[in-house]
């Protein structure tokens, strides 16, 4: 007689760490794409679009591992708040022979957007596991 087998909630099969990461990237891209429109955000969104097709194609690709792509697209967010981390207002910069000056933003939406994103993860990740 042969054993038969039970499936428990943690004998299921989970997602590679790399199809997390795989995702990532795809937000990541997709997030720098935009905010880099005007100058190299056409080829990063093309590269989003090549990754995410080709994650839809490959099947260790289709599962709860896509709920990365908002933690990707934080990237973006993130880095526009280190870009303005002197702002809000005029920011200058004096080395030994030039000053320059620009005018930065508020930080602080962006790391609330890039906070938010974080936890939508951590939601999808969590709910994706029930």
């Amino acid at each position: 007689m042969k054993a038969e087998h039970v499936s428990s909630p943690d004998s299921r099969s989970r997602p590679a760490l790399w199809a997390f990461a795989w995702w990532a990237v795809v937000g990541a891209l997709l997030g720098l794409g935009f905010a880099s429109i005007l100058t190299i955000g056409p080829v990063l969104l093309f590269l989003s679009g090549v990754l995410a097709v080709a994650g839809i194609l490959l099947r260790a690709l289709r599962n709860q591992s896509a709920a990365a792509v908002p933690g990707g697209l934080s990237v973006a967010a993130f880095y526009l708040a280190w870009l303005n981390r002197g702002g809000p207002g005029r920011v200058c910069e004096t080395t030994d022979t030039d000053t320059s000056c620009i005018e930065a933003w508020s930080p602080w939406p962006f790391l609330v957007v890039a906070s938010l994103l974080i936890a939508a993860t951590v939601f999808l990740v969590r709910l994706a596991k029930r």
